[in-house]
């Protein structure tokens, strides 16, 4: 049971356990029946395509969206749209979690932060973290004078300052050239082994979003077709876990704008924000103002990189001010 207290816009779940399971929020539910979360959500009919979008498609296709592939960690924000009922008093939530053959019985480290405020949030910071592989050239050293990498950022924080949001509190590490070459992450549960997942516990930091930067993410030429990685929709707030971070591929594209799209973009999934489009099914995001279509690729959350013009809607702006990683803008 979880008390959800007064004045509480925002939560947000990351539930921590075995590395060889996948995990999922997969029921959340008031105690005057409201369900935001189930396994079997009223209404809706679970095809094959929904499962080759989440172990969980349950969970997916609930009201407020839940379970991306997670392996390691569950992760869950509320609300992440307007349509659904979140309110103060008590919620019941479950976590569960697959194993090689099936649903198994675990633990995990189940960690719940509220975000209050009296007045909704339009504005506030968002500390970045920025680690190192020697990849495009840029170390802890070099990169903030290289004009590349400035650029990059500048258009990443073009997009969160177009909503109230600055990027702040740069840090600048490096990390072994080992990683230079990541693997995408175990795609079902039993392969514990994942460079990706190493990279990411290296995140010591507490506060904000961690980008890596690396060549190429899985084993294809130039950069591969996956340009970055985010370690969850949401990404879990705890550092030093397995999805702690969020992958950029510098080999992907040269320009500075495609890759700054793409940390933008990445950075979006880590806030909360679903594709506005998936690639398969047809399903597109629960937001009442994004575009759907495949020729709607002016919003950030397109699953496409581009250099052109692009932005986040109103309701994107309010799933991510739901999140405790936004900073208040008065905070020192």
């Amino acid at each position: 049971m979880l008390d959800v207290p007064e004045n509480t816009v925002g939560l947000h779940i990351d539930a921590v356990g075995d590395p060889t399971f996948l995990y999922a929020i997969s029921h959340m539910e008031s105690q005057d029946g409201d369900v935001l979360v189930s396994e079997s959500p009223a209404g809706v009919t679970i095809t094959n395509q929904d499962r080759q979008l989440s172990p969980f498609p349950g969970p997916f296709k609930s009201p407020n969206r839940s379970a991306s592939p997670n392996t390691g960690v569950a992760t869950l924000l509320a609300p992440n749209n307007l349509n659904v009922n979140f309110y103060p008093g008590i919620w019941r939530i479950r976590v569960s979690a697959l194993g090689p053959f099936g649903a198994v019985n675990t633990t995990t480290d189940l960690r719940i932060t509220f975000k209050r405020g009296a007045t909704p949030q339009t504005t506030g910071r968002l500390p970045v973290h920025f680690f190192f592989t020697g990849s495009n050239g840029w170390t802890a050293q070099s990169a903030p004078n290289n004009s590349a990498f400035q650029a990059a950022v500048e258009r990443m924080a073009s997009f969160y300052r177009a909503i109230g949001i600055e990027l702040t509190d740069f840090t600048f590490d490096d990390i072994s050239a080992s990683y230079r070459q990541v693997d995408i992450g175990p795609l079902g549960p039993g392969r514990p082994e994942s460079s990706l997942h190493d990279m990411f516990s290296l995140n010591t930091y507490d506060t904000g979003v961690a980008l890596f930067f690396v060549d190429r993410i899985g084993m294809g030429q130039s950069g591969g077709i996956v340009g970055g990685i985010s370690g969850g929709t949401p990404g879990p707030l705890r550092p030093e876990t397995v999805r702690s971070g969020v992958a950029v591929a510098t080999l992907l594209s040269s320009s500075p704008g495609e890759l700054g799209h793409v940390m933008a973009h990445e950075t979006g999934h880590y806030l909360g924000l679903f594709h506005t489009q998936e690639t398969v099914g047809g399903i597109v995001d629960q937001l009442n103002d994004t575009p759907t279509g495949f020729f709607s690729s002016d919003n950030l959350m397109f699953p496409t990189v581009t250099s052109a013009p692009a932005s986040l809607s109103d309701e994107q702006a309010w799933v991510i001010y739901r999140n405790p990683i936004i900073e208040d803008a008065d905070d020192d």
